[in-house]
């Protein structure tokens, strides 16, 4: 998806906190998922929030971490992140991780780091989902830890189940036009979402089921939360070739 479809998106969008879908409160995102990935993860080393979009988990993020570099494909949420998340050890920047030049010039910059990813996956065609974890592993070295939260099929029929009830759920519905959410192939079923990081060079240290909380309220004024999957992985060692023994 390109970076000009996300401008378009965040530019539309109003500035206050909440406005997109997925932007929750840090409380009830980023601060669920540090305990799951903080043992695996060298707090000395860089984070990169991939997707950082309006930047309020990125900020809450470099609390922990000496530093904490958000990087979305839209323009148009790097600047508001800028304006409305800012920090003494946060920087925002424009960043397309599918083209091989960028990955490689962030590597150069910052050697080894964490990534805190959420819901980009689904949003890529299957070779660009390839592509963009090759660059995560590329990011990672021998010393970072992923820590990925991604939709997968069930997420899909969760959606569209209650769209086609009835249920208003006017950010969601905005989504499924804007993005066919909801109707997108995801990444993985629920079963399989670790075989595609195993089968691109990760070695999976865990992953389950997991809640994403949303901005969107249910019919019955409950903040709706959608079903997702986790993962936390390392990039997979290079396979020694015999001649290297």
């Amino acid at each position: 998806m390109t970076g000009t479809v996300w401008d378009a998106f965040w530019s539309a969008l109003p500035a206050e906190p909440g406005a997109a879908l997925w932007d929750s409160s840090p409380q009830l995102t980023a601060a669920r998922h540090l305990p799951l990935f903080r043992d695996h993860a060298d707090p000395a080393l860089p984070l990169v929030d991939i997707g950082c979009g309006s930047g309020r988990q990125t900020r809450w993020l470099a609390r922990h971490f000496r530093w904490v570099v958000g990087l979305d494909i839209a323009e148009a949420a790097v600047e508001l992140a800028a304006a409305s998340h800012a920090a003494p050890n946060v920087a925002y920047r424009r960043a397309d991780l599918l083209d091989q030049d960028t990955a490689a010039a962030l590597r150069a910059e910052f050697g080894d780091v964490n990534v805190y990813m959420r819901g980009v996956l689904h949003q890529l065609a299957p070779d660009d989902r390839t592509r963009m974890l090759t660059t995560i592993r590329l990011l990672l070295g021998g010393s970072g830890i992923l820590f990925a939260q991604e939709l997968t099929e069930r997420t899909g029929w969760f959606v569209a189940e209650l769209l086609a009830g009835g249920a208003r759920l006017p950010k969601t519905a905005g989504l499924a036009a804007h993005f066919d959410f909801g109707a997108r192939v995801a990444p993985a079923d629920d079963g399989s979402l670790r075989l595609l990081f195993e089968g691109n060079g990760f070695d999976v240290v865990a992953d389950s089921d997991i809640p994403l909380h949303t901005t969107e309220r249910t019919p019955d004024g409950r903040p709706l939360e959608l079903p997702t999957r986790y993962i936390v992985a390392r990039a997979s060692p290079r396979p020694r070739h015999p001649e290297e023994s």
